[in-house]
């Protein structure tokens, strides 16, 4: 094999080798990263949530209070259980729908993230370890692309309300957004009332879930 066949040889296998490595690296370093922290089930999240008076516990009860009917009739009462099964059906509508696809959950240290998606006034909410350990970040969803903006914070950015108005009709909170609505999300009650059906009101339980362990103390946000 002459000099020239040579090189064009070892430039492919380094460039195996070194994929390989890469591969390896990103399958072995979070093993070791995460080791030590331990999975957690929705029902932990569930009674995470009501022990600590999160701000998603308190955007349960709100719906409950808000939607009486619907809530009732496709949850019961508010508890650890209900807020669990709230969880696991957003969650799976989530994925279903896409949401992913456009939204982001993970605030990197770079370009200034933790102002374009982090808590409103406060800087250091950059993503961690340990908040991805839980059965509905597995897999994660950090998604590929920002078409709308980063939701693992949501939680502190838009109250109940809003996400209500938002999931039903998009351009009624965001003028010229590319989002399209979700009217399956919702029925008529008897009053004829537009509501969160048990599908909305898990996506909206999941979705208020978002960073809720990282406001703090509980608070009613403002209408934005």
């Amino acid at each position: 094999m002459g000099k020239m066949e040579r090189f064009p040889f070892i430039v492919l296998v380094a460039g195996l080798l070194f994929f390989l490595f890469a591969d390896f690296v990103s399958w072995a370093l979070p093993m070791f990263v995460l080791k030590d922290i331990p999975m957690k089930k929705v029902s932990d999240l569930a009674a995470e949530a009501k022990a600590k008076n999160t701000s998603a516990w308190a955007d349960f009860e709100r719906l409950a209070a808000s939607y009486p009917e619907q809530f009732k009739k496709y949850y019961g009462e508010v508890n650890e259980e209900s807020f669990a099964k709230a969880l696991k059906i957003g969650h799976r509508w989530y994925v279903a729908e896409g949401c992913w696809n456009c939204h982001s959950q993970m605030v990197r240290p770079v370009s200034n993230e933790t102002l374009r998606f982090g808590i409103p006034g406060v800087s250091n909410t950059v993503s961690y370890p340990s908040e991805f350990q839980n059965e509905l970040q597995a897999p994660v969803l950090w998604g590929t692309k920002r078409i709308g903006p980063d939701l693992i914070r949501e939680a502190a950015v838009h109250n109940i309300d809003w996400q209500v108005a938002h999931l039903y009709n998009p351009e009624s909170t965001s003028p010229g957004t590319n989002m399209p609505g979700y009217p399956w999300f919702f029925e008529k009650d008897e009053k004829g009332n537009i509501v969160p059906n048990e599908r909305g009101i898990g996506l909206l339980t999941y979705i208020m879930w978002l960073g809720s362990w990282e406001v703090k103390p509980t608070k009613e946000w403002a209408l934005k």
